[in-house]
Parts: structure tokens; C-alpha cells; sequence
């Protein structure tokens, strides 16, 4: 559950007991959003307006000035420069985040928008603003001191309050989701292996046993599946590999013996540590390669904030979890291997093992689900991270009416995807003298043609799309795992529940 109590109201009451009040202001120095209407004391804004003249307030962007009343009975007053007015909904986040810095240590905070923001970027900052007050300090002998913050208020009284409160009862969910896709990934690889990768996931089936149901399958069962590709990444490794299955009930009545009946179904790639294999990477950079199960994260972070939000609609995830190391029992560069559908694979490269553990992952979804759709999330390439950098995740797809629903939900939380090319004539890229394909397509398109190679294990009329988050998945500027595109995915299943 979400740390903070938060609530959206029209206007700021005499009785209200925030201990901290955040205005913002323009390069004039004008405080934004009719604020007059948003208070009911207007005595706060006029401390707000003396603090500007006193303070000599230049109205940049994240400048802050403050105001700690010493009398009790008065809350501090901060003030938030937005800079440019015509640039503001580009720094709406990183408004966000100052203003989380500017009132961690207060106990209740009002944060006064007035009629400035409309609901969708209301959205951006409140899941910015949250997603500033998260840690990952499992490892540290000395922890940082706790915030104190724990009530919020968004004053904001542009549209109906009924459509913020829904808004940010959202963000709420999708920031527990998104925490925990991080706290995942975050993780150190000695400690999340794929086993502890599935008892994560075993755990929703204990917080929400009225919907979750989780099945685990391990080397053996895989091996009576025919998964040869996904064990062919996983047996390097001491490690057992692991494939998680997590059924989500929002529509249909969970019991012993319910089954889902074409649910939406979201695959992860979860190597929750990449050597490269026998094709061994380079050693600078290599600890990043514990983010390489970002895609798995994303799958069960969005999970439990369905859970959390208690969407109306049924779902399977499957995650595909293993540790790609190199050692005696390695696959290599020329082995060839069986699908679970039947398709032989010859591995060029064990450093493209993603798009093996994948590929029976799929197979296996559609075998046992005939989803209306699916959705894959996967660190896949390299290749894509020249292409897009960190700003945008890519989007391959066979259907356009997922395009434009994934598309729509990128614009509406500004969790950005750029749609990337399938054509057909990429496949021959990866044409195999010895089998049915080869595992790379070569240094050209790569991105395209590890989606390429996907696209294989999918069935004639089956809605598919297939993210690449290498670049989106962690950033260095946040130090650490994104947590996307756990944003996206919400709005996209929050947009098909119909809620």
C-alpha cells in the first residue's frame, strides 16, 4: 500500500491542518492558479506574496523560497519558480520532484495548482512527485533519515473533483506497482535470483488471494514442455530458472478450478543477471546487467497495481526468469535448439539469450490462454538504446488498434513509445543454413530483427506487441531502476477494463 494519505480538494479550508503550503510562481512573480479562490485564508497568500517581494524572487525554474512560520499556529509557505509559463508542462515533473524535496520534512503538506493543470498533466506530477519520495536502501549499514511527510493535498479546482480524486487513486496504484518493479530491480544479483524473482511473485498471491493465483515451473516441467530454447539459456547457471505464472481474476470469479477465459496477457523478460554467456560481455558496465530482468519488473510491478487498483478485467502474466552465465554445461555459439512450438534455433550468439527465454514464454502463453492480446516488456537490445536513447521505449506490433491504444496511453501519463518497423524483409536477416533460424540478424537493425525473431512464436491473428525498454528500463540520472513502463501499461489496462 501507498505511504501517504492524499487528497485532491477544490479549495483550501480555514480547518485545514496542513503544516506546509507550496505555491508557484512566474517570472513576474505572479502566484499561478487564481490561488485567491483556492483559499479560504486568504492571509497565506498574502505571506506568500510579501515572501516573493522580500526574498528578491526571480521566478526560475525549481527556485525555492520559504517561509517557516514560527508561531504554530501558521503553516510554513513555500514558493516554486515554474520559469517560463510556455515550458511549463515540459518541467511539470521536475517541478514535482522539488516540490516532494521542498516538503519531505513537514508533516501534511497543500500543494496549491488551482485552476492551472488540467487532469492528464495532474497525473505527471502527482506519480512524480511520489516516485521522488523513493529509496532503495536494503543494502546501506546506515539509512538516511525517514521522511515525515505522510498527508498530501492537491488543491486543485480546474475540472470536476471527482475526475482528479479517480486520477490519483491511478497514480496511488501505479506508484505501489512501480516501486516495487524497481525495488526488483534494484536488487543485487546475489540476492535476486530467479527463484527469488518467482517468490516475489508468489507473494501477491498471498496480499490478494481473492484474485491471484501463481504457478511456478521449473527445469524439469519446462524440459516435459519442450522449452529448449529457455533452457538453453538457463542451464549455464547454478541457478534453476524459472517460469512464473501470475493469473489476475478482476473479471471472472476466482476459485480452484476457474480458468481465464482470453484475458490480456503480459510476458516479461527476467534475466535477473546477463554475463552475455559464452559470448561474454565486456567487463566495464557489466553490474548493470541486473537490470536485465527490467522487463519481468515491469510485467509484475503493473500486476500488483491492478491489484491495488482492483481493475475490472482478467489477466495473465508470465514472467521468464533465468541468470545467462557462462560455465560447463553454457550453451554455444552454434548449438541448435527446439522451440516449444516446434521451431530449431541455432544460437550465434549466447549474448542474445533474451529473445530465447521470450520465445517459450510466448509459445506457452498462447498454448494456454488464447489471450486477445498480448504484451511483451524485455531489455532486449542494445541496439535499441543508439536508436532511442532513454527518452522512448520502442513499440513493434501486428496490430493497429493496440498501437493506438499503447500510443494513447504513452501521451496520456508521458511514459513515451515511438512505434518501430516489422516488415517482412528484415526476416531475412536471420535465415539459417543449419536450422529454421539463427538467434541474430547481425549488426544492422538489431532492434528490428530480435522483434523480428519474436514475431516468429507468434500465431496467425494473434494481437501482439513487443516493448524494448533497454534504454528506459534504468537511467542514470535517477541512479537506478525507472520502474517503466509500468505507467504506460496501467493506462493501457486501465483504458481496457473500461474503468
Amino acid at each position: 500500500m501507498s505511504k501517504f494519505n492524499l487528497s485532491v480538494l477544490p479549495k483550501l479550508s480555514e480547518s485545514s491542518t496542513a503544516s506546509h503550503l507550496v505555491f508557484f510562481a512566474d517570472k513576474q512573480g505572479n502566484i499561478l492558479g487564481n490561488a485567491a479562490d483556492a483559499l479560504a485564508n486568504t492571509a497565506h497568500l498574502e505571506r506568500a506574496q510579501s515572501l516573493i517581494k522580500a526574498a528578491n524572487f526571480k521566478g526560475d525554474t525549481n527556485e525555492v523560497i520559504s517561509d517557516y512560520a514560527l508561531n504554530s499556529d501558521n503553516p510554513a509557505i513555500s514558493v516554486i519558480g515554474v520559469g517560463d509559463t510556455k515550458n511549463l508542462v515540459n518541467n511539470i515533473k521536475k517541478l514535482a520532484t522539488t516540490a516532494y524535496k521542498t516538503i519531505k520534512n513537514s508533516e501534511s503538506a497543500a500543494i496549491i495548482w488551482g485552476d492551472v493543470i488540467c487532469h492528464k498533466h495532474f497525473t505527471w506530477f502527482s506519480l512524480a512527485l511520489l516516485n521522488a519520495s523513493y529509496r532503495f536502501e536494503n543494502h546501506k549499514s546506515k539509512k538516511s533519515d525517514a521522511d515525515t511527510i505522510s498527508t498530501i493535498a492537491f488543491i486543485n479546482n480546474k475540472e470536476s473533483e471527482n475526475d482528479y480524486q479517480d486520477a490519483l487513486t491511478q497514480v496511488q496504484a501505479t506508484f505501489v506497482g512501480q516501486s516495487l518493479a524497481r525495488d526488483v530491480a534494484n536488487e543485487a544479483p546475489n540476492v535476486l535470483s530467479p527463484s527469488a524473482l518467482a517468490n516475489e511473485a508468489q507473494k501477491l498471491a498471498q496480499d490478494y488471494s481473492d484474485k491471484v493465483r501463481v504457478t511456478v515451473l521449473g527445469e524439469e516441467q519446462m524440459k516435459e514442455l519442450g522449452m529448449g530454447c529457455f533452457l538453453a539459456v538457463s542451464q549455464g547457471s547454478d541457478e534453476e530458472g524459472k517460469l512464473v505464472v501470475i493469473e489476475y481474476f478482476g473479471k471472472t470469479a476466482k476459485s480452484d478450478s476457474a480458468t481465464l477465459d482470453n484475458p490480456i496477457a503480459l510476458v516479461g523478460k527476467g534475466i535477473t543477471f546477463d554475463t552475455g554467456g559464452i559470448s561474454l560481455k565486456p567487463a566495464a558496465g557489466m553490474e548493470d546487467m541486473k537490470y536485465d530482468m527490467g522487463g519481468a519488473a515491469a510485467m509484475l510491478g503493473t500486476t500488483k497495481a491492478a491489484c491495488e487498483a482492483n481493475l475490472p478485467l482478467d489477466m495473465v502474466t508470465v514472467l521468464a526468469c533465468a541468470e545467462n552465465m557462462p560455465s560447463g554445461h553454457a550453451s554455444r555459439p552454434g548449438d541448435i535448439v527446439t522451440a516449444m512450438n516446434g521451431t530449431t534455433v541455432e544460437i550465434l550468439n549466447t549474448d542474445a539469450e533474451g529473445r530465447l527465454v521470450l520465445c517459450d514464454a510466448l509459445c506457452y502463453t498462447q498454448e494456454n490462454y488464447k489471450p486477445q492480446v498480448i504484451i511483451d516488456s524485455a531489455t532486449l537490445t542494445g541496439a535499441c538504446v543508439i536508436a532511442l536513447g532513454s527518452i522512448r521505449s520502442a513499440v513493434y506490433t501486428n496490430d493497429e488498434d493496440t498501437l493506438f491504444a499503447l500510443e494513447s496511453a504513452s501521451d496520456f501519463t508521458d511514459d513515451l513509445v515511438w512505434q518501430m518497423p516489422l516488415d517482412s524483409a528484415y526476416d531475412d536477416q536471420l535465415k539459417s543454413t543449419f536450422a529454421d533460424v539463427q538467434n541474430i540478424g547481425g549488426r544492422e537493425a538489431g532492434s528490428v530483427t530480435a522483434a523480428c525473431f519474436l514475431q516468429r512464436f507468434i500465431k496467425d491473428g494473434q494481437a501482439w506487441a513487443h516493448l524494448d525498454i533497454a534504454g528506459t528500463a534504468w537511467q542514470s540520472d535517477i541512479k537506478g531502476a525507472s520502474g517503466r513502463p509500468v505507467p504506460l501499461l496501467m493506462q493501457y489496462l486501465k483504458a481496457q477494463s473500461g474503468k
